[in-house]
């Protein structure tokens, strides 16, 4: 489908039933078959247009995720139509603590690991807002030129990365895992992907899931990005300085922003187990 066309078979509804929200979008069901990820007002139109592009060119490498539709507008505000793909996130099953945390940790690694070894040359770099967020990080200047250099020794790569990748990012259908929201896609160095991944699992949203499940799924995910990447690991724990930095320009929960502040205080580039 073009930008900006809605599909004939569902007209703008007259009430829009939100499913989700996010710091940068809500998420409406739209029609019987299709979702509306519609941005905040004064989101950037670029960055919507971006993301629109990185889906459909992630959906047409065949990674599981929901085809896009196209784009439209709402009472001035921007979305994209996804096709509808019913599930909890990973996240729900993680918090409700019925299904176990290491297969659940298994399918995480494994659709992530997929997405990693696809190749896209028209994705831009996967860190193309690391500086940018680094500069925005509420840290002295000496850290965010310590987390600058850090980030500049660092391989490119050429691999599709997610940027985002955490339980929130995955929808758990009765087919198979799948993999949302394509804001920070681009390509590049895997081990950024995984310290992405790792940082959010560790710090993000502490006390929602019980401490032991979440350690659990953690070392699980942890230990099976090790055997599939050997050697390559290591720069997991390179990157995590950086990656630490960026993450604190956008983080609102205070307990988070103090973990994070320990960790890059104390950070020596060695994997912290």
């Amino acid at each position: 489908m073009t930008s900006n066309t809605v599909p004939p078979s569902d007209s703008t509804p007259r009430v829009l039933r939100k499913l989700a929200d996010s710091r940068s979008a809500e998420i409406y069901a739209w029609g019987d078959h299709h979702v509306v990820k519609l941005f905040r007002l004064g989101f950037p139109r670029e960055a919507i247009d971006q993301e629109a592009q990185n889906a459909a060119m992630i959906h047409a490498l065949g990674v599981p995720t929901p085809r896009p539709e196209g784009q439209v507008e709402l009472k001035g505000r921007s979305g994209i139509l996804f096709e509808r793909c019913s599930g909890p996130t990973l996240y729900e099953l993680l918090q409700g603590g019925s299904a176990p945390a290491g297969p659940l940790a298994t399918a995480f690694f494994e659709l992530q690991y997929r997405l990693h070894q696809c190749r896209h040359p028209a994705l831009p770099a996967a860190t193309r807002t690391l500086e940018s967020a680094i500069l925005r990080a509420r840290v002295p200047d000496a850290v965010k030129q310590r987390a600058l250099a850090a980030m500049q020794g660092m391989p490119g790569g050429q691999a599709v990365c997610h940027g985002d990748y955490h339980p929130l990012n995955v929808l758990w259908t009765p087919a198979r895992a799948m993999a949302l929201d394509w804001l920070d896609a681009g390509s590049g160095d895997p081990q950024f992907d995984i310290a992405r991944s790792l940082l959010y699992l560790r710090y993000a949203r502490a006390g929602r899931i019980a401490p032991d499940r979440r350690r659990e799924f953690t070392s699980a995910y942890e230990s099976l990005c090790r055997e599939a990447w050997r050697d390559e690991f290591e720069r997991a724990a390179r990157w995590r300085l950086p990656v630490a930095v960026a993450r604190l320009s956008m983080v609102a929960d205070e307990a988070e922003h103090r973990a994070l502040l320990q960790l890059i205080e104390s950070d020596s580039g060695a994997p912290d187990g």
